[in-house]
Formats: C-alpha cells, sequence, structure tokens
C-alpha cells in the first residue's frame, strides 16, 4: 500500500470524532479542524470539549436538525469563496442519523468537493464485534409511536442481512417488546457505552433479552440483531408447515419441525396457528 498526505483543499471535509474515548482521533482529523476556517457541530458544548482537550482554537457554528435547511446556502456561498469548512457530529461519524445530508447534497449538485476523513463509527465497531455477518443494514433509530415502530420492523424483518439500530439504553424496555415479537428466533449483540468508562458488551437470544433490562439504564446503545439466518428459517419453517398442515396436529408439526430444523417449538406453534387462521 502506498501512504500519500495530500495537502487541505478548499472543500467540505466530513470528520468522524471520538464516539466515547476522546484519544479515538486520527492526527490527520485534528490537522483539518485546526486548519478550518470555521467548524459545523451539532452542539458547540460538545465539540468545544475536544478542541479544549486538543488546544485547537476555531470558531464553531451551530448546525443541527432545525437550523440546517436555513444556515446551508451561507456555507454554499463560502465554500465557493475557497474556505476550508469542517463537519461533525457530536460523537461518530456524520450524517449516519445526524444532521448534514442536505448540505452535503447541495455541494455535489454545485460542483463543491466533499471529503470524508474516516475515523470512529458506533455502527462498524459494534457490527466488527458481533460475530455476525459482515453484511449488515443500518436503521436508525426506532420510530416514538407504536404503530409507526410495528410498521418500520414489519419492513426491515425481511432484510436478509444483520440489522443494526440506534436506541437510548433507556428505551431497551420498551423495544424489547417489539424485539420479542419481530425477532423471536434471532441472536442480537447489545454494545452500550462503547469505549467509555463503563461499556457493556452482551451477545445472546433475542428470547432472553428481558433479562438484560436494568432500572434507570442510561447512556447510548447499539443494537445488533442477526437477521440473516432468521429470515433463512421463517422461509423453511413456513414452507415445511404448508407441506405437514392438514396432516399432523398443530402439536405434532411443532414437536417435529423444532428438532428438524432447531428452531423453537413455541415459534413454530404459534405460525401453524397463525397459518390455519
Amino acid at each position: 500500500m502506498n501512504y500519500h498526505f495530500p495537502k487541505l483543499e478548499h472543500s467540505l471535509y466530513v470528520i468522524s470524532t471520538p464516539i466515547g474515548n476522546i484519544q479515538d482521533i486520527s492526527n490527520r482529523s485534528l490537522k483539518i479542524l485546526s486548519e478550518s476556517d470555521y467548524i459545523l457541530c451539532e452542539d458547540t458544548r460538545v465539540t468545544s470539549k475536544l478542541l479544549n482537550f486538543y488546544n485547537i482554537k476555531k470558531r464553531l457554528i451551530s448546525f443541527h436538525v432545525s437550523n440546517e435547511k436555513i444556515k446551508t446556502q451561507r456555507i454554499i456561498d463560502d465554500l465557493k469563496c475557497k474556505r476550508i469548512i469542517s463537519l461533525v457530529s457530536d460523537a461518530g461519524t456524520p450524517t449516519l442519523s445526524d444532521p448534514g445530508k442536505n448540505l452535503i447534497s447541495k455541494c455535489h449538485d454545485q460542483g463543491i468537493k466533499v471529503i470524508p476523513v474516516p475515523g470512529a463509527s458506533a455502527i462498524l465497531s459494534a457490527v466488527s464485534v458481533s460475530g455476525f455477518t459482515d453484511n449488515f443494514y443500518f436503521c436508525g433509530f426506532f420510530p416514538k409511536k407504536r404503530i409507526e415502530i410495528e410498521n418500520f420492523l414489519s419492513k426491515i424483518k425481511l432484510i436478509k442481512a444483520t440489522l443494526v439500530f440506534f436506541m437510548p439504553a433507556r428505551d431497551l424496555e420498551k423495544n424489547s417488546e417489539y424485539l420479542a415479537k419481530f425477532f423471536p428466533s434471532s441472536n442480537f449483540l447489545i454494545a452500550r457505552e462503547m469505549t467509555k468508562v463503563h461499556e457493556t458488551y452482551i451477545r445472546d437470544n433475542i428470547a432472553n433479552i428481558k433479562k438484560y433490562i436494568q432500572n434507570n439504564l442510561k447512556g447510548e446503545m447499539t443494537l445488533v440483531v442477526d437477521n440473516l439466518l432468521a429470515v433463512e428459517n421463517d422461509i423453511n419453517v413456513d414452507k415445511e408447515i404448508s407441506l405437514l398442515i392438514g396432516r399432523m396436529s398443530s402439536k405434532n408439526i411443532a414437536e417435529y419441525l423444532s428438532k428438524k430444523l432447531e428452531v423453537s417449538k413455541k415459534i413454530i406453534y404459534q405460525k401453524v396457528i397463525n397459518y390455519s387462521d
């Protein structure tokens, strides 16, 4: 591999920042931040802590969901005047469940160069330690309302891949109900407070997820669900049920297929009941 060190350009730099451990940022990222004309950030207070730690003094501009559309044109004009501007989020890689997509799209439309500066990512970090397939799909955050969650997961469950969700730890109890309903036979990994003092990793089957619910659980969580085998199992189970329905009792079908396919008897029995309905 040949390494090179390009000079800074008059462009928009999309820079990953630490997700917990303040040392998880590259020298290149720090150099670009220190030489930027100004830095766009979700919360100036959060970014100030990072810059102060590395003794970087730069103008910070608040740039979040509520003001992105209002500020985008001014930023585009500054970039056209050959400014160096950096975009960061509070933690991790910008634009992934964070603001910035509209600005970047406008830059591309107007021929302004956008340069990624790789670094910390909660998504990649969690997938890398899950042991599940690296064919993954990022689902973002759960919706807020019940009907929205159920519609969301009914579509997501059909994706034959490792699924990655962001979630405040306090929402695990509420969302565990939906996870058990839509991914009853899947394995999962919970990565909580990654790279921080209280980082925790839990890997188990969705059927057991409720035992990990704790009172006053705090912090950020990345949930990884192994939906690859679950989708394959669903297809196999449905096919087998269609061949046996009417020839055996529901109980016997559940017992037989549970042993044959190594799938929970309870899950198969419920499928048989639903099939009969």
